[in-house]
């Protein structure tokens, strides 16, 4: 599109020009345009804005510019009106605007002068109507219309000052605001429309009105102020008294902006200035579209300046305005209305226009030129709204209609002019395609594209539409630009072809529109034409992933390279990059054909261009048999490929990779076994057969080196002439190395043949003839000994070649993939394929000389190696019983030597499941016991013979808590006759640490013996501790309650346990309190697996006061000192510590507890302790219920009242009817005052609590001796007679309590006595509530 005028193809834009920003060099340059400097001047003389601020504002205008063939297309689904879009052009102090009239006619022109004559109407410059406009006399269009819109008459000029705040001298700053107001007022004169819009003849020329330049131009100024009228009322009133005296208004055409802000606002402030100027810049040009539309209805032809017989006819007037509001539309961004009027303009220039002009007339041209330039902006409107199918098929209609014209008025079309049109139309597709950058032509290119990678949408190759009304054809489809960029290139090869039957005699009969003439078209280089448009449309196709058209592309770009300029080296290099990625296609496609001819082209670019790699590659190839053809006379010799080719100083070192080319050679590799053990031999066999046509001469290789994977070590074969069979007629020879192959060491001195070849690396190496015939098969049989267990492979094969010429290294794999492999697989019949299609054989010869094979595995490449059978035997002793925590754990090792001869042994071992992070240190011991140092490697067990036994011991503590471990136990020897061989066997134990006992914890309360304190007696404790100066008590003063915790150990290991010691520390008690613990007896004892032991500790719980209520924690652990009782008494102990649950301690409320003792051999008493540690006087209702399971004897019902701070007994007699069970005896107590039921809490061993309440166990025999009995009667008449002595706290009504309450939770039938009682108790309920009431009095007070 380079050849049309830019103004013709540019996308259309609002104009808006910026004065006053920046320096001369970043200002735009004017374009040329009639008459230029007799337009209005635009000057100021006050300087240009050129520091920071001005550059940073300058740079983001200029980010806003949407100059250019597509402009600022908008997204899909976007508004053109939803963003501004201006084309910025940045100016001085003084600017040029186009003038609206042209110069009066010379006298001369104007003829004779005589009286009267007529006036003359001036045009504007470029008019057809005035006579020095291109245009005159009939010209239609002319692209300086478009350059004046364009670049010189802007739709908006903004003009930028800077108001100086750098003083606060008021006279100084008016003045400066008064210069600013004069160099407003200037320049706005120039954008003030006259009052008349036509102008007469006297007014006409060098009135004062022209003053003014008539357009309708908006002017707009800009304010930069270094502060802010937000923060400064006086830089406020300074702006309002310029926009006053300019008359201007604010936000409209009166801006100001602060010039010291952040990059950030600048840019913001940008962008918010431009969409506030954008829908008056839309108007302007809608003024415009108006005018012209007025101007077009009236259907007169305006009078010429002169008067002339040619002028411009109505349907060319016609199709000026018609053009005019097209563009005017695409100004305003309305593609839709734009594109309705160049498709009027079109038909009127192609139905009246081009029938009105001859085809030799210079308007011809540009009436073709202007149909060429319609049609693109048609097309631009298509696809700017994405309707691609209209785009497609106006350019394709253009064709057609061109065809037409050129047959019936112009010179034809078979002609290199037209030729020559139609590639350049192909290529302005394209280029319109290509410049467009289309959502639906997007491609996204990875960063990185992995082969065999398939995108998850594909990129669209051509525009399919979403709805379709009727049957289109493939060509009426929008392709993507690169099937225009080839077919450009197929009719610039039209046009070579053409050019060539020039005859120059008829060279009027030639249609030169846009090229040259026949005696420059004849000479030309299409060539050079061709290469760029084949370029382009290559990269557009490889883009779309579409490979076999890249490569045909890259085909015909090389032989066009080839005959561009076959004397120079750079064409022959390009081409043979070309070829080269050619032919990696075809053999990958399998196109041997075509691959033949390529790999021909490869030979002669690589001669060419000095390329001596490629060269021998390329004739590797063709010595194929199978997939390419033989030419006669050909020497095919790889050896001497290169003796006629001028190569450098430098011998080449060529690589490559069987995978890369046509492969004449088969290789197999295969293991006779799929496993083997360490330190046996293992055979092997290489199998090599050449495909070469029958008259290539035999490869020689210098060397071939096997590299495996895995314990086998690199295999390097030399050639040696002398080692040759001699038997070119038979076709399969077996070559056995077996015996041959022998270590070999390369050291600093050594000069290995291959250049690829690693030093300092140990080969097993042998001399063997590595010549390969055509048709021939060689067989290499070679045998290694494993000495490391593990899997083994072999990967790769080098062939290397090295003569005078060149050094070749090729690499074939034994074993790849096939989505690997880079060429189609070959037409051949491997020699080690199996009938049944096996790819595995072993080659064998009789003893008749006959060779045969015999099939092998799938995989025969892949060797599994055992380890070597261990015979040693490993015990682990002392785990019989288990681990348990926190002890030292020794454990013996025996090794016994189960081998033939002696043995270098080294154990080690590691504890797995360990239960922290720390793994323990393990200790080896000495045989008389002593610790030994540290060792990083396995521990020696030094020389064994044969069936020799060793033990070594070692130890390490046990972890703290149980975890499941194991022993692994690592045993690693090396026969004294074979070193280099390492045997291994693991033994892995298991060791489970446990815990020894399992303990569980009962936490009650008990009775402890002692009275209480109260406040009716006083201690001497109490007055000695007056007048203590440091105000301390010798102890506390407060209630002592009994707490008894009793753990119940549970053996739960193998071995019976001692324990030494017990004990129950107290870390802390919460809560104000003293805490005494009394531990039981102590003594060694034994827990047997399965058994379980008490151990009951005392704890006495002492407050300060008597007014302290509040609960308490205690937080206490129990060590337990142990060892096992089969070890040695005088072995240390282990100590273990057990976390106790917080025991929590309540407040002080009524309690009841339960004792239980024999007091004969049928009964049980039953001592109940009541007791009201708080500050009330309480009254307790007893209730003891009946129970099928024994006979009681004691108060049924009572009532017991007790002081603040005391307690009280009451024994009941039982007798049970069981034995060996336990009994529920239900004495219920309620608290009157609170109306509360208490619990009764088990207080001895022999009872207990349920979910039912409290339990007390009967035992199987109930024995009491006498003495016992005695003193519990002389117990019982102590009570008695101290109950007597002192004054009761309570008050006993037993006899008639029990008969009330008996009666009345009796289901006796005697209604008289029942009204009796209920009368009796009525009334001591009566006498109760009195004294609940003189008790609540006396609490209140």
């Amino acid at each position: 599109m380079d050849i049309y005028p830019l103004e013709l193809i540019t996308h259309e834009a609002p104009l808006l020009v910026t004065s006053g920003l920046g320096g001369s060099e970043s200002h735009s340059e004017i374009p040329p345009y009639p008459l230029l400097s007799n337009g209005p001047h635009v000057v100021s003389h006050l300087p240009s804005l050129t520091d920071e601020t001005a550059d940073r504002l300058l740079e983001y205008f200029r980010k806003q510019d949407a100059t250019g063939l597509w402009g600022k297309r908008p997204e899909r689904g976007a508004k053109a009106s939803q963003r501004p879009v201006f084309r910025i052009r940045s100016v001085g102090r003084e600017y040029r605007l186009p003038p609206r009239k042209a110069n009066p006619p010379s006298p001369g022109v104007l003829g004779s002068p005589t009286e009267g004559s007529p006036t003359r109407v001036l045009h504007s410059p470029i008019s057809p109507l005035s006579p020095d406009s291109p245009l005159f006399p009939d010209g239609a269009l002319s692209h300086i219309w478009l350059r004046k819109h364009q670049s010189l008459l802007p739709a908006v000029f903004v003009s930028f000052f800077a108001l100086n705040t750098e003083t606060n001298d008021t006279g100084l700053q008016t003045l400066d605001d008064n210069k600013i107001i004069e160099a407003i007022n200037n320049t706005k004169k120039h954008f003030q429309t006259s009052s008349n819009s036509t102008l007469t003849s006297s007014s006409a020329i060098g009135s004062d009105e022209l003053r003014s330049s008539g357009h309708r131009t908006k002017f707009v100024v800009v304010i930069l102020s270094k502060r802010s009228i937000m923060t400064s009322a006086q830089v406020d009133d300074r702006l309002t008294i310029i926009r006053r005296a300019t008359g201007l208004t604010t936000n409209t055409t009166f801006f100001a902006a602060q010039s010291n802000t952040s990059p950030v606002e600048l840019e913001q402030f940008v962008s918010t200035f431009l969409a506030t100027l954008y829908p008056g810049a839309t108007e302007y040009y809608r003024e415009l579209s108006k005018h012209a539309r007025r101007k077009r209805n009236k259907g007169s032809i305006p009078p010429p300046t002169v008067p002339t017989s040619r002028a411009l006819s109505s349907q060319g007037w016609n199709l000026r305005y018609e053009f005019k509001l097209g563009v005017f539309a695409e100004f305003r961004q309305e593609m839709d209305v734009a594109g309705r009027n160049y498709e009027t303009a079109y038909e009127k220039l192609l139905a009246e226009v081009f029938e009105a002009t001859s085809s030799w007339s210079e308007r011809w041209s540009e009436a073709r030129m202007l149909s060429d330039i319609l049609i693109l902006r048609i097309i631009r409107c298509h696809l700017w709204v994405e309707n691609y199918v209209a785009a497609k098929q106006r350019w394709s209609y253009h064709i057609v209609r061109m065809r037409d014209v050129l047959d019936r008025k112009g010179k034809g079309t078979e002609t290199y002019g037209f030729a020559a049109w139609l590639s350049r139309w192909n290529k302005n597709l394209a280029d319109l395609l290509h410049l467009a950058n289309l959502p639906v032509f997007a491609v996204n290119i990875p960063p990185v594209r992995a082969p065999g990678m398939i995108d998850i949408e594909p990129p669209t190759i051509y525009v399919r539409p979403d709805k379709v009304g009727e049957r289109l054809t493939p060509q009426e489809f929008l392709h993507h630009p690169g099937f225009y960029y080839l077919a450009a290139a197929e009719w610039t090869k039209v046009r070579e072809r053409k050019a060539k039957r020039i005859n120059l005699e008829d060279k009027e009969s030639y249609d030169t529109y846009l090229c040259l003439p026949p005696n420059e078209e004849r000479e030309l280089d299409h060539i050079a034409l061709r290469i760029p448009l084949l370029i382009l449309a290559r990269t557009e196709f490889d883009l779309r992933q579409q490979g076999r058209m890249t490569e045909s592309i890259s085909y015909q770009i090389a032989k066009l390279r080839t005959l561009k300029a076959p004397e120079s080296p750079k064409p022959w290099v390009d081409a043979l990059k070309d070829l080269r990625g050619i032919a990696s296609r075809y053999r990958k496609e399998g196109w041997w054909n075509l691959l033949e001819d390529v790999l021909w082209r490869i030979i002669e670019c690589g001669r060419r261009g000095g390329d001596a790699g490629s060269v021998v590659l390329a004739e590797f190839e063709l010595m194929c048999r199978s997939v390419f053809q033989e030419k006669k006379g050909r020497r095919y010799d790889l050896s001497r490929c290169l003796e006629d080719m001028n190569t450098s100083n430098v011998k080449p070192t060529i690589v490559a990779r069987a995978s890369d080319v046509v492969n004449i050679l088969s290789v197999s590799y295969s293991f006779e076994f799929p496993t083997v053990h360490a330190g046996q031999a293992v055979n092997s066999q290489l199998c090599i057969s050449s495909n070469a046509h029958p008259s290539s001469a035999p490869l020689v290789f210098s060397e071939l080196k096997i590299t495996y994977e895995g314990g086998l070590k690199t295999v390097l074969l030399r050639h040696d002439p002398s080692k040759s069979t001699g038997l070119p007629s038979q076709p399969i020879h077996i070559m056995n190395l077996q015996s041959s192959l022998h270590e070999l060491t390369h050291g600093a001195d050594g000069q290995p043949l291959s250049p690829t070849s690693i030093a300092s690396h140990t080969y097993l190496t042998a001399e063997t003839d590595l010549s390969i015939s055509p048709g021939e098969t060689k067989i290499y049989e070679l045998s290694a000994v494993l000495r490391e267990a593990g899997t083994a492979k072999a990967i790769c094969g080098t062939f290397g070649m090295i003569n005078d010429s060149f050094d070749l290294d090729f690499v074939v794999m034994f074993s790849e993939d096939d989505s690997a492999m880079s060429v189609h697989p070959l037409p051949i019949r491997n020699p080690w394929t199996t009938r049944n299609g096996g790819t595995g054989v072993w080659w064998m010869k009789s003893s008749a000389g006959d060779i045969g094979k015999r099939p092998l595995r799938t995989n025969p490449g892949a060797l599994t190696i055992l380890p070597r059978p261990p015979k040693m035997e490993v015990y682990a002793r002392g785990l019989e019983n288990g681990i348990y925590t926190d002890e030292i754990v020794k454990i013996g090792l025996e090794v016994v030597n189960g081998e033939d001869e002696d043995a270098e042994v080294g154990v080690d071992i590691k504890i797995l499941g360990w239960p922290t992070e720390e793994e323990p240190e393990v200790t080896w011991l000495a045989d008389n016991g002593s610790e030994l140092p540290p060792i990083a490697s396995l521990h020696p067990l030094g020389n064994l013979k044969p069936s020799e036994k060793a033990i070594r011991y070692l130890t390490f503590p046990s972890a703290a808590i149980p975890a499941d471990c194991t022993l692994e136990i690592k045993l690693r020897y090396n026969l004294v006759s074979d070193p280099e061989t390492p045997t291994e066997k693991v033994v892995s134990v298991e060791m489970p640490i446990i815990t020894p006992f399992h303990c569980t914890f009962d936490f009650s309360p008990r009775v402890h013996p002692d009275a209480w304190p109260d406040y009716f007696s006083l201690d001497d404790e109490l007055f000695d501790d007056v007048g203590r100066e440091d105000g301390k008590k010798s102890w506390p003063q407060g209630i002592v309650q009994r707490w008894c915790l009793t753990t119940s150990i549970l053996g739960v290991g193998k071995d019976d346990i001692t324990l030494e010691g017990w004990e129950l520390p107290l870390q802390q008690v919460a809560g104000a309190a003293a805490c005494n613990i009394s531990p039981a007896d102590q003594k060694p004892i034994t827990l047997e697996p399965s058994k379980t032991l008490k151990f009951p500790f005392t704890l006495d719980m002492l407050k300060p006061t008597l007014e302290d209520r509040t609960p308490s924690t205690l937080d206490t652990y129990l060590v337990l000192h142990w060892r096992r009782s089969s070890s040695p008494s005088t072995s240390p102990t282990t100590t273990t510590t057990l976390s106790i649950p917080r025991l929590y301690v309540p407040l002080r409320e009524p309690r009841v507890l339960c004792e239980s003792h024999v007091s004969s051999p049928h009964v049980l008493t039953l001592t109940y302790t009541i007791e009201n540690p708080t500050n009330y006087f309480l009254t307790f209702s007893l209730l003891m219920e009946t129970n099928d399971e024994f006979a009681f004897s004691g108060p049924k019902q009572t009532s017991l009242q007790l002081l603040p701070i005391s307690k009280a007994t009451i024994e009941y007699r039982i007798f049970p009817y069981v034995r060996g069970a336990w009994v529920r005896p239900s004495l219920k107590v309620i608290d009157r005052y609170f109306n509360k039921t208490l619990k009764t809490a088990p207080g001895g061993e022999d009872t207990a609590v349920d979910k039912t309440g409290l339990m007390v166990w009967v035992p199987e025999e109930m024995v009491v001796t006498c003495e016992e009995e005695k003193e519990e009667e002389g117990d019982e008449e102590e009570e008695k007679e101290e109950d007597e002595e002192e004054d009761s706290e309570y008050v006993d009504e037993s006899e008639e309590t029990d008969s009330l309450e008996y009666k009345e939770d009796s289901d006796d039938e005697d209604g008289e006595e029942e009204e009796d009682d209920d009368d009796g108790e009525e009334e001591e309920d009566d006498d109760d509530e009195e004294e609940d009431e003189e008790g609540k009095e006396g609490k209140e007070e």
